[in-house]
């Protein structure tokens, strides 16, 4: 009896000892275990997590610091660079834009670059309507003329004719138009005429019968208010931007638009020669305008602005699969004539998603690739702050179970880095989500569910989070400006 108990009892602790290994396999395969019960990595549990630890050390020991802050010479204002925790930040690079929000100048407006995190406008819309109901302001900024997913976008409702080509900064083939602000331009497609030929493959005769009818091409674009956030539920003001004609004459080729909004319309020429040109579609509060555009496939349109002359404007400007380095594509001489026009007062710059390897051990390239970035709108912007922003953290298979990309530490260490080379602001999702492994809490265990099942995109909860996080690192650098102003020496 007391050997029939002893069997067992060692049965027992075999089986649990198999079911302990095989464990992390099964929960892996099993879509119901993988919803309502926890994995792990029993064979990661066994390693040692010193090399890791060492190999942040040693980052960090690396990082240089700035040779010195910089002060805002209007006001003299400085604010710190670096965090409780020793962490750079560099908001004391910001101080030119704290100083516009102090004055409550009259338009302040900011660029959001960034790649697919914030596509759809992701993060960036949480962050404009908290900006937009703090510091005043309506619409959602600049918009293309058309948008290959427009129903994603939830900020603003966009319709357009199926008869534009999008070129961006980012394809293989981007022709010989320049680019916006934006990294995009459009132009008008028409139908191809096709000339029969004879069998020697020279051309037909003419025909001398009357020419048929042209087939009728009507390009438009339409722009409407959106009731999903405070300040896009209408605007005052839609500018439109375009360039110069690439090839044939202003006086040969009809260029206009035929702009339609609260119940009127009006024809107004392109006629403008500079490399830049801007024409107001709609000058009074409304919530939709139309653009019905009679214009040659050599006129490269850039997007509009929908927006009030006074608060918070937030440019979205996303672009799939962008590295950062591929803004080089826009010109300086453009992106001055947009600031001349625009007058940005702060630029976001949000990358590295794209750029993550798990298997590199060294990103120093990766801010070597970023410094000529940030000169390359630093020349052409000069005064205008720029705040790098590093990814999101991003979880990949390690055993059984997800666990971070160790590249994510690597990329958000070099992002730093860059801008303590350039004197740029700087804050990390990666480190304000939680740090490692913290995207796999929120797709797992956090309810709703706050990012998607590719574990690395927030999901429509988990970015409205994450623009909140944003908001409260500028906002706490706002504070701190503002107190150190009420201190200074008079």
């Amino acid at each position: 009896m007391e050997k029939n108990t002893f069997v067992r009892a060692w049965l027992v602790i075999v089986l649990a000892a198999l079911w302990l290994l095989t464990y992390p396999s099964v929960h892996d395969r099993i879509p119901w275990l993988k919803e309502h019960l926890r994995g792990y990595n029993f064979y990661e549990s066994l390693r040692s997590t010193q090399p890791k630890n060492k190999q942040r050390d040693a980052a960090k020991a690396k990082a240089k610091k700035p040779a010195a802050p910089v002060i805002n010479p209007a006001s003299e204002i400085q604010i710190s660079a670096y965090d409780a925790n020793d962490r750079y930040h560099g908001l004391t690079y910001l101080a030119n834009f704290y100083e516009k929000l102090r004055q409550r100048k009259s338009q302040i407006r900011i660029a959001y670059y960034g790649d697919s995190s914030i596509e759809g406008d992701l993060i960036c819309q949480t962050f404009r309507d908290s900006l937009q109901k703090r510091f005043g302001g309506k619409g959602v900024g600049y918009v293309g003329i058309d948008n290959p997913i427009p129903g994603f976008r939830q900020s603003v409702r966009l319709s357009f004719s199926n008869n534009w080509q999008r070129k961006t900064v980012i394809d293989k083939d981007p022709g010989r138009f320049p680019f916006g602000i934006s990294g995009e331009n459009f132009r008008a497609l028409f139908p191809r005429l096709i000339v029969p030929k004879d069998t020697t493959g020279e051309l037909a005769a003419i025909d001398t019968a009357p020419p048929p009818k042209p087939i009728p091409v009507h390009h438009w674009s339409e722009w409407g208010a959106s009731k999903s956030f405070y300040g896009t539920r209408s605007f005052s003001s839609v500018r439109l931007f375009y360039g110069q004609s690439q090839g044939d004459s202003l006086a040969q080729t009809i260029r206009k638009v035929t702009s339609t909004y609260n119940g009127r319309s009006r024809e107004i020429l392109l006629d403008g020669r500079e490399i830049l040109n801007s024409i107001t579609l709609a000058d009074s509060m409304t919530t939709r305008v139309r653009a019905d555009f009679k214009i040659p496939g050599s006129l490269p349109l850039y997007g509009v602005s929908l927006e009030t002359p006074n608060g918070v404007i937030v440019d979205n400007f996303s672009l799939r699969g962008n590295s950062g380095r591929s803004l080089m594509r826009i010109s300086q001489e453009q992106l001055s004539s947009f600031q001349s026009t625009l007058d940005y007062d702060l630029i976001i710059l949000q990358y590295g998603l794209n750029v993550l390897n798990a298997k590199l051990q060294d990103y120093s390239w990766y801010t070597r690739e970023m410094n000529p970035v940030i000169e390359h709108f630093h020349k052409a912007m000069p005064g205008v702050p720029i705040l790098l922003i590093g990814p999101s953290d991003k979880s990949i298979k390690t055993g059984a179970t997800m666990h971070s990309d160790p590249s994510v530490y690597r990329i958000t260490e070099a992002l730093r880095q860059s801008a303590m080379d350039k004197g740029c602001g700087f804050f990390s999702f990666y480190e304000a989500m939680g740090g490692e492994d913290s995207m796999v809490d929120w797709v797992e265990r956090r309810r709703p569910k706050l990012a998607n099942l590719d574990y690395t995109h927030f999901n429509s909860n988990g970015a409205k989070i994450a623009g909140n996080f944003l908001l409260t690192f500028l906002l706490g650098g706002h504070t701190e400006y503002e107190l150190a102003y009420k201190q200074r020496p008079l």
